[in-house]
């Protein structure tokens, strides 16, 4: 089970929110605009991440789907 998974949009949108507020309390307009260029070039790093998994998952998939449907074929021309 995911750490996210019991937890709803609207409660994601909150932390978000909470974390934001609190770890830019008391710093200084430029120590928040590096912080918050810096978790957006992680963020886009564990979005381009996830995309990758995603995509290695569809390929394995369409590779799995092709060799059941090869399988078909050679049981058929039997």
């Amino acid at each position: 089970m995911s750490l996210f998974d019991s937890i709803t949009p609207e409660d994601l949108s909150f932390l978000a929110n909470l974390f934001a507020l609190t770890l830019t309390e008391g710093k200084s307009a430029s120590d928040n605009n590096v912080f918050g260029n810096f978790l957006a070039a992680v963020s886009t790093n564990i979005l381009n991440i996830a995309a990758q998994q995603e995509h290695l998952k569809s390929l394995e998939e369409k590779h799995k789907q092709i060799k059941n449907l090869k399988k078909q074929i050679k049981k058929l021309k039997k």
